[in-house]
């Protein structure tokens, strides 16, 4: 930071990174913290002297944010856990509106927690709240999924494999589900987790609460998945996927906030503020279909839409339209629909991009908090369904959400992809001049409307893309010998479509809940020590975090 950190909760906008931090618990620090780790993930960017960045060997993935803290975390490793309004508002008041917390609990229950995150969120459509999953999915473990993860309107994150030199030997590739991220479903039948990204192994800062400045290996050399060099950190669990998860959320939040849409070029005029459940609908709109769980020996295999990926793994190249970047063109809408009302948006399969045969279209919105205990928690259902017309408008197929063949009334976040490439699922089904009926229904309200975010993707008619993807690594089954790209790279691949958006500064806070400190990241460590975190963590990104886990590879803790 420019300065000493003030930890009497004032805001200090004026700071480089830390601009908020809330001592609710303490204000120590301990040797390679959790909530340093994964603060690291979200928004890191290396300042010897607190001031000047340079590129460092693990910067974030939006390095132009900033964070709050709320310190949850005591000096013997317990967790003090404040009130939801208190979690969630701290943040909130300084601007933030992505929260990423990387603790949890055990029961899969929708309790008091979960209930507390959604009546916040309800009453503030603006925040996106991520949540991870839990680490109590080994051994094939389903309902392991714990509260606050088992909320409604948050986004529940699990883990998959990384790639390059964040396998460890033996490691399958990234498309590949970690075997301790945990499962659902929860107890009232809902699915989570509700989407992957990489969290086994995950390099990022390493907190060295008596050293200030440069933290990175002098040598320029990285430790090895699970190991640590000077302020360098590799370790595991969905806490390291969640600030992934969060870190991606900013950028998409950036992206209309800086009239990225609909044209994919930086436009002032189109600049809008997002709802969180436009953002959450944006990411799991894009997630990717994964292979199944590395069990290190076998693989138990996973579909879309079950209880181990659900709607899949994170990947911005599908999710975010950029003009000549990106595979897709994107519509995207925000309404408002009275009970038993329906809307509908037609489309054309036209144009030379290559996503010409996948069309993919999710809704999600906000419902109200369900009652602690809930055994069907969602209160306002609407329905998604997407249907093929025939030349004369006459329909010829019906599709409907999340792999059933029906409406679903479980869950408040619903997709239906059409892959109609050779070999895929819908063959066939989708191609050019094919016309397609999207329609959102309002089937059962317990209050007189209920707001929406509706994402379609596809190829409409715009300009082709210049992307090749046919070599990446998702795309592959490769292990962890054989040659995959690490984490740094793997930031950097995204670059030319997305980084542009990120490096000019995120307009908004990214809001750290944690006790740690990462003196690689934000400076001097000596103005301020945080300690041991409990074995959980929130963190948020434009929200604030909690803290983080001090356990770097107990997976039966939230890490």
């Amino acid at each position: 930071n420019n300065g000493p950190i003030n930890t009497n909760n004032e805001l200090d906008m004026n700071q480089r990174k830390v601009v908020q931090y809330d001592s609710y618990s303490d204000s120590t620090d301990y040797e390679k913290g959790h909530g340093t780790h994964v603060a690291g993930t979200i928004l890191g960017k290396k300042a010897a002297d607190g001031i000047n960045e340079s590129s460092g060997l693990a910067d974030g993935v939006a390095p132009g944010a900033k964070l709050a803290f709320l310190d949850m975390g005591d000096s013997k490793g317990g967790l003090r856990t404040p009130s939801a309004s208190r979690i969630l508002g701290t943040g909130y008041e300084a601007g933030a509106r992505i929260h990423s917390a990387s603790w949890g609990g055990s029961s899969n229950a929708y309790g008091y927690l979960a209930r507390s995150f959604d009546d916040f969120l309800y009453k503030n459509d603006e925040m996106l709240v991520l949540v991870a999953a839990g680490n109590s999915g080994g051994g094939n473990a389903f309902a392991s999924v714990g509260e606050p993860a088992t909320a409604k309107n948050i986004i529940s994150v699990g883990a998959s494999n990384s790639f390059g030199d964040d396998l460890s030997r033996g490691m399958l590739g990234p498309n590949h589900v970690a075997s301790f991220s945990s499962k659902g479903k929860t107890r009232d039948q809902r699915t989570k987790p509700d989407v992957i990204a990489p969290g086994h192994y995950i390099l990022s800062a390493g907190a060295r609460p008596d050293k200030k400045g440069e933290c990175d290996p002098s040598d320029g050399k990285v430790p090895g998945a699970g190991g640590n060099r000077d302020g360098l950190l590799s370790i595991s669990g969905t806490s390291m996927a969640t600030p992934v998860t969060a870190g991606t959320a900013a950028i998409i939040r950036q992206y209309f906030l800086e009239g990225y849409y609909p044209s994919g070029k930086k436009k002032e005029t189109d600049a809008r503020i997002p709802s969180g459940a436009l953002v959450k609908a944006v990411l799991m709109n894009g997630a990717q279909y994964m292979t199944g769980v590395d069990n290190r020996g076998s693989v138990f295999p996973s579909v879309p839409y079950d209880d181990i990926q659900n709607f899949g793994r994170i990947s911005l190249i599908d999710s975010l339209s950029l003009s000549d970047k990106t595979n897709l063109e994107a519509i995207v809408d925000e309404y408002e629909l009275n009970g038993g009302v329906s809307q509908i948006y037609n489309v054309t399969i036209q144009g030379s991009c290559s996503s010409l045969n996948v069309l993919s279209a999710t809704l999600v919105w906000t419902d109200p908090p369900g009652a602690n205990g809930c055994t069907s928690c969602v209160l306002n259902d609407l329905d998604l369904k997407v249907e093929k017309y025939g030349t004369n408008g006459e329909i010829v197929n019906t599709f409907y959400p999340n792999g059933l063949s029906r409406p679903d009334d479980r869950n408040n976040a619903e997709r239906v992809r059409l892959d109609g490439r050779i070999g895929e699922a819908h063959e066939g089904l989708v191609k050019k001049n094919d016309t397609f009926g999207i329609i959102v229904k309002a089937n059962n309200l317990v209050t007189n409307s209920q707001k929406y975010a509706l994402v379609i993707t596809g190829c409409f008619g715009g300009k082709g893309n210049i992307l090749d993807t046919t070599d990446s690594v998702f795309a592959t089954g490769a292990t962890s010998m054989s040659g995959l790209l690490d984490a740094e790279d793997w930031i950097n691949q995204l670059e030319d479509a997305l980084y542009a958006i990120a490096a000019a500064g995120v307009l908004f806070i990214l809001l750290v809940l944690t006790c740690c400190y990462a003196c690689c990241k934000w400076g001097d460590c000596n103005s301020v020590h945080y300690g041991h975190c409990a074995q959980w963590i929130p963190f948020t990104n434009s929200v604030h975090f909690d803290r983080v886990s001090n356990s770097d590879s107990d997976h039966s803790a939230h890490n």
